[in-house]
């Protein structure tokens, strides 16, 4: 029997309830209602499509195929346009992954201070992964800061206008990866 989404959040995740809106439905980062509209990749090499996973049913999830690593460090990076920008009250974002061989995978955001956030998690591969980032772990990149970057200012979610996710690992490959939620 398959579940949703929400329910894996939960299950996975005791002791944190997802973010809810007027219903009981967790506040989305990023769904992949519209097709590709607000998703980009640096790379034109990257293929990008959405589309169902028997194991996620009646939600759309982001097929990626990649190429090898090139010089460009965000040359694979997926650019992701948030639906809600103001991600106060939520303590982490959650998504899901799968990918048929192990993979790192980079995601990123910029907050209102300009300063960029990434961290870097594994996804092992072969099933569906729920992976959650919570808020108080995520430090500022340590490689790269935007320009007009307020560095050392608190981390400050009221205003982020996307998230961004890379494969890490130098060989081409493939992954899927379901919507972006805060949790509460």
């Amino acid at each position: 029997m398959t579940r949703s989404f929400a329910w894996l959040v939960a299950a996975a995740a005791p002791g944190i309830i997802a973010c809810a809106d007027a219903g009981s439905r967790p506040i989305v980062i990023r769904a992949y209602r519209n097709d590709l509209a607000g998703i980009r990749a640096n790379d034109p090499g990257m293929k990008l499509q959405v589309g169902l996973h028997s194991a996620l049913p009646g939600e759309k999830v982001l097929f990626v195929d990649y190429p090898s690593a090139g010089n460009d460090p965000a040359g694979r990076d997926i650019h992701l346009e948030a639906e809600q920008r103001d991600w106060s009250g939520a303590s982490a974002i959650a998504f899901q992954i799968r990918s048929p061989q192990p993979v790192r995978v980079s995601v990123s955001f910029v907050d209102r201070n300009q300063v960029g956030y990434t961290t870097w998690v594994n996804a092992l591969g072969d099933s569906w992964q729920l992976i959650s980032l919570p808020f108080r772990d995520l430090r500022p990149n340590p490689y790269f800061q935007p320009p007009g970057a307020k560095t050392g200012a608190p981390l400050d979610i009221s205003d982020v206008s996307g998230i961004s996710f890379a494969p890490q690992d130098s060989a081409a490959g493939r992954f899927a990866i379901s919507q972006f939620v805060l949790l509460k």
